[in-house]
């Protein structure tokens, strides 16, 4: 093994194991509820030393989240080809949240605890295989850098930005969603979209 190839050989197995322990986790959320699961069942199923577990995620919310976001990943990929017949952010934007939002009311169980450690880690630096996945918030940038290039929104903000905060927007749709009862996801997330493009939008 060469030095150049023991890092990426390192890479895929740490990969490897955060997977393992997602799937664990997942299955268990599935078949005991999520507020059942501990960590130490998560690593008793996935027969590891809990030190391995911690050493990947901190916490169960960690893992929580880090599920969700890639069944939310896996289900934005399916909608390429209507994708790629939008030409604007608004419609873009519409597409990914239609998905989100019918994704969401057919999984509700395990979301007000994905938003519980998502409003307690904004902020915090993303781990290095946050970077490397890119997720929703790195979809919303390269629309909106992509919309800043054509015109439609404000380029006096970096598009980093105005990701996270279209991105607070649609957690603030969700939050208020499961707290109201009687909302329509789709509806809280369209507004949401509409407040952000009537601010953003190019003066």
């Amino acid at each position: 093994m060469t030095e150049a190839g023991e890092p990426g050989r390192r890479a895929r197995k740490r990969a490897q194991m955060r997977e393992l322990l997602v799937d664990t986790a997942a299955r268990l959320f599935e078949r005991q509820g999520y507020e059942a699961v501990t960590m130490e069942g998560i690593a008793a199923e996935a027969d590891v030393a809990k030190r391995t577990l911690y050493n990947h995620f901190p916490t169960k919310e960690a893992i929580l989240a880090r599920w969700l976001d890639a069944r939310l990943a896996q289900d934005l990929a399916h909608l390429q080809a209507s994708f790629a017949r939008r030409r604007t952010f608004a419609s873009r934007a519409a597409c990914i949240l239609d998905a989100s939002a019918e994704w969401c009311t057919a999984h509700p169980e395990h979301l007000m605890a994905y938003l519980r450690y998502r409003f307690t880690s904004l902020g915090e630096a993303p781990g290095q295989e946050d970077i490397e996945d890119g997720g929703i918030v790195a979809l919303w940038e390269r629309l909106i850098a992509a919309a800043q290039d054509a015109g439609e929104l404000d380029a006096a903000f970096a598009a980093a930005q105005l990701a996270t905060w279209f991105h607070h927007l649609y957690l603030a749709a969700l939050l208020r969603w499961l707290t109201v009862p009687g909302l329509s996801l789709r509806r809280e997330f369209s507004d949401a979209a509409r407040l952000f493009i009537g601010g953003a939008g190019a003066r």
